[in-house]
C-alpha cells in the first residue's frame, strides 16, 4: 500500500518535523512549489480516489477471507475518510472564491 503525497514538500516538511513559517517561507523562496492549482485539485482528486479504492479492496479482502487484518481496514478506511475531506474543503474554497469574485463590482 502507498500513499501519494500532494507535493514532495509536504513530505520534507513532515519528516524535519520543523513547521514554522521561516521553513516556509525559504519553500516559497525557492520556488520549489510549481505547478498549477489544477494541478493541485487533480492530485488531490486522484490521491481521494486512490485512497478508496484501497478502502474497498481492504474491505473486499477482509469479507472473502484473503486478509484478517481489521486494524489496516480501519487505517485504509480513515484515509479514505481523510482524502475524501481533503478533495471537499479544497471544492469550498474554490466555490467561495468564485462566488466573491462574482459579488465583486468592476
Amino acid at each position: 500500500m502507498t500513499i501519494n503525497p500532494l507535493s514532495s514538500n509536504l513530505i520534507n516538511i513532515l519528516s524535519t518535523g520543523d513547521v514554522t513559517s521561516n521553513n516556509s517561507k525559504n519553500i516559497l523562496d525557492s520556488g520549489e512549489l510549481s505547478g498549477s492549482f489544477a494541478d493541485i485539485l487533480s492530485d488531490a482528486l486522484s490521491t481521494a480516489a486512490q485512497a478508496d479504492i484501497a478502502d474497498k479492496t481492504s474491505a473486499l479482502e477482509l469479507l472473502i477471507g484473503q486478509n484478517d487484518d481489521l486494524s489496516g481496514l480501519m487505517l485504509d478506511a480513515q484515509k479514505a475518510e481523510l482524502s475524501l475531506n481533503l478533495a471537499l474543503q479544497i471544492r469550498n474554497k474554490v466555490v467561495d472564491a468564485y462566488n466573491e469574485i462574482l459579488r465583486m463590482q468592476v
